[in-house]
C-alpha cells in the first residue's frame, strides 16, 4: 500500500521526485508539497495534480514519508518551523546535500532517517541516487527505496563516508561530463562547424558512447581500446590527453570536491 508522501520543498529534485512517481503510477492524491513560493506550487499542482501549501500545518501530520528537499542553508530552520507537525513514526528523507546524518538527527529529534544524494539527470529519471541507511532505520529500507527509484537507480552505500565519495562521482560527476561536452563542442566550432551542429556532434557522441558501456560487457578501458588503431587518429588524440595528464587530472578533481564537501559539511552542520 503507497504511503502518503510530504516533499518540504519544491524545487528541481523534489519536482523530479513527484514527476517520476505520478509517472510510475502513484496516486497524486497521497503527494504533499510545500513551498513558499505560490508559482511552485500552482506548477506542481497543474503539471501532476498533487496538493500543495504554502507552510506547515495539520496537514503535514499525516504523512508517513517526509522528503527533505530545500536548500541545505535553510535546512535547519525549515526543519524547526515543520517539527511541531512532524510524526515521529514517520520515515524521513534528506535529499539536502551534504548535511550529515548526526546534525540532521539532532535538529529532528529521535526520527527515522535516511540521507540520498541524487544528480541532476534525476529530472529526466535517468539520475543515479546514492542512498545512505542507519542501522536504525534499517526496516525502512525498501520504503526509501521504492520512493527514491522514482528518480533513478539506487546505489546503496554502507556509510556517509562513500556516500560523500559517490557525491563526488555521480553527484558532481554530470558537471565533468558538461564540461566535456563543452570542450568537444569548442573544438568542433573551432574547425569550421556551425554551434547548432558542434553541440549535437558533441552531445550525441557521448549519448552513443555511454550507450555502448552499458550495453557491453567490456571494460571502458577495453572499449576505449577497440576504438583506437595504433598509429591512427584517436591513438594521436589520446596521445595529447595523456600529456596533460587527463587521468590524473580527473583524480585531482574528484579529490577536490571530496575534501570540499567536508569543509561544507562542517560549516552547514554548525546550525
Amino acid at each position: 500500500m503507497e504511503k502518503r508522501v510530504a516533499m518540504i520543498g519544491g524545487g528541481n529534485m523534489a519536482g523530479a521526485l513527484v514527476a517520476g512517481l505520478v509517472a510510475a503510477g502513484y496516486p497524486a492524491d497521497l503527494i504533499d508539497v510545500m513551498d513558499r513560493n505560490q508559482a511552485k506550487c500552482d506548477r506542481l499542482q497543474k503539471d501532476y495534480g498533487v496538493n500543495t501549501h504554502l507552510k506547515a500545518g495539520e496537514w503535514l501530520k499525516a504523512a508517513e514519508v517526509v522528503v527533505l528537499a530545500v536548500k541545505p542553508q535553510g535546512l535547519s530552520q525549515t526543519i524547526s518551523q515543520c517539527k511541531e507537525f512532524f510524526s515521529e513514526g514517520a520515515l524521513y528523507i534528506s535529499i539536502a546535500a551534504g548535511i550529515r546524518v548526526s546534525d540532521i538527527a539532532r535538529w529532528l529529534g529521535s526520527f527515522n532517517l535516511v540521507r540520498a544524494m541524487p544528480n541532476t539527470p534525476a529530472l529526466v529519471k535517468a539520475g543515479v541516487v546514492g542512498l545512505y541507511v542507519p542501522d536504525d532505520a534499517l526496516a525502512q529500507k525498501e520504503i526509501a527505496q521504492s520512493i527514491l527509484c522514482a528518480m533513478g537507480e539506487i546505489i546503496t552505500v554502507q556509510s556517509e563516508e562513500q556516500l560523500d565519495l559517490l557525491s563526488t562521482v555521480s553527484g558532481s560527476g554530470p558537471a565533468y561530463v558538461f564540461r566535456f561536452i563543452e570542450a568537444l563542442e569548442a573544438a568542433a566550432i573551432k574547425r569550421g562547424f556551425d554551434p547548432e551542429k558542434a553541440r549535437e556532434m558533441a552531445i550525441l557522441t557521448v549519448l552513443g558512447a555511454a550507450k555502448l558501456a552499458v550495453a557491453s560487457n567490456d571494460s571502458p578501458a577495453q572499449l576505449r581500446i577497440n576504438v583506437t588503431s595504433k598509429g591512427g587518429t584517436t591513438a594521436e588524440a589520446l596521445r595529447v590527453m595523456d600529456e596533460h595528464q587527463f587521468m590524473e587530472m580527473m583524480d585531482e578533481a574528484v579529490q577536490a570536491a571530496y575534501d570540499r564537501s567536508q569543509v561544507l559539511a562542517d560549516e552547514l552542520g554548525k546550525s
